[in-house]
């Protein structure tokens, strides 16, 4: 690219950027069932058509936004509580993994509770 595509408005075009290229490597592969969940939800959470186990979930695209919705994802998905704070210390899947053997099980959903007459 010679120029970055700017908007009418003067601003970075983002849409029209191009797609990074990404090359996962043998060692990028998960190798057991848990990290293969965790990166089908990253890349989930990302809108990216996979990930690797060290690809960095913030130089992927991640913010503190999609963090927290990734959490929310492993809680609901793998049933641990996981706080925001050990996705932004442990961003890959293998560095995060470890950390999930040691969590807290899930809390457990809030349900809406009826309200029928009385």
């Amino acid at each position: 690219m010679t120029a970055l595509p700017i908007t009418a408005n003067g601003k970075l075009d983002r849409n029209a950027l191009p797609a990074p290229e990404r090359h996962t490597t043998v060692e990028d592969t998960p190798r057991t069932a848990r990290q293969d969940v965790l990166c089908r939800l990253f890349a989930d959470v990302l809108g990216l058509p996979d990930v690797g186990t060290g690809d960095n979930f913030f130089d992927l695209g991640g913010h503190s936004l999609l963090a927290t919705r990734l959490v929310n994802r492993i809680r609901t998905t793998l049933g641990v509580e996981l706080g925001v704070r050990q996705l932004f210390e442990n961003p890959t899947v293998v560095a995060l993994e470890p950390h999930l053997t040691s969590a807290r099980p899930a809390r457990p959903t809030l349900r809406a509770r009826s309200t029928g007459n009385r």
